[in-house]
């Protein structure tokens, strides 16, 4: 079945793809605390995943969307 080889129909990034993520997420863990623990991290990088899964593709955007106030 072709769709089962469509990237886009399986979960997979294409490298483009990957670097949108990874620059968000970067962006976003660059100011936090030291008291950002993995599980922070992986709950973060679930949400980016999520948001671009669901087509919000603009790096500006999602970062927009998840970026915490500083208090």
């Amino acid at each position: 079945m072709d769709v089962l080889r469509d990237p886009t129909h399986i979960g997979m990034f294409e490298p483009q793809d990957l670097d949108v993520l990874q620059g968000v997420f970067t962006r976003l863990t660059a100011t936090k605390s030291p008291a950002f623990d993995e599980a922070r991290a992986r709950s973060l990088a679930r949400s980016i995943i999520t948001l671009y899964r669901h087509g919000v593709r603009d790096p500006e955007q999602i970062f927009d969307v998840l970026q915490v106030p500083s208090s």
